[in-house]
């Protein structure tokens, strides 16, 4: 799968599951339940600040600087996912198809050194990402709140992509 199609259905989903929660009672955002974070913001701010990790190093950045994201209000979170993504959509652009099969070095939260192609970082962060827009709707469902079809295969007949 080409990469602007999986950068696609990534923004879709990301965006389609804040508005599904921005459509909830506000204070469901910063409710807290049994997951690996305490919230739906706190999960939201994982996620924002590793999309951003991984973007740096694409972008060659070996060991970019961790980066705190305001999440206090679900409409300031699509927003710097907004933000963000119109970066990575950007610089993705003019990457050639060499260029997302060179193999980059960086480093991770831990330490550890990493090798791996642009392409392979790619997926792992929008599979990351995935994982966690899993989570939230686990949040959802201990709340009582129904959660919404976010699966690749929808994503394609909603935008015939």
């Amino acid at each position: 799968m080409e990469w602007q199609s999986m950068f696609r259905y990534h923004k879709w989903a990301t965006q389609k599951l804040l508005d599904h929660v921005e459509s909830q009672d506000a204070s469901v955002f910063h409710q807290e339940a049994k997951n690996s974070f305490k919230s739906i913001s706190e999960t939201y701010s994982h996620i924002l600040s590793v999309d951003y990790i991984w973007y740096k190093r694409l972008t060659g950045n070996e060991k970019p600087e961790w980066q705190v994201f305001d999440v206090s209000k679900v409409s300031i979170t699509k927003d710097g996912f907004s933000q963000l993504h119109k970066e990575m959509v950007q610089y993705f652009g003019t990457l050639t198809d060499d260029q997302w099969k060179e193999t980059l070095h960086f480093t991770n939260i831990k330490g550890d050194p990493f090798s791996n192609t642009r392409e392979e970082m790619f997926f792992t962060f929008i599979n990351h990402s995935s994982y966690h827009r899993g989570q939230v709707t686990s949040f959802l469902r201990q709340f009582d709140i129904k959660g919404i079809a976010i699966d690749y295969i929808y994503f394609t007949q909603e935008t015939d992509s």
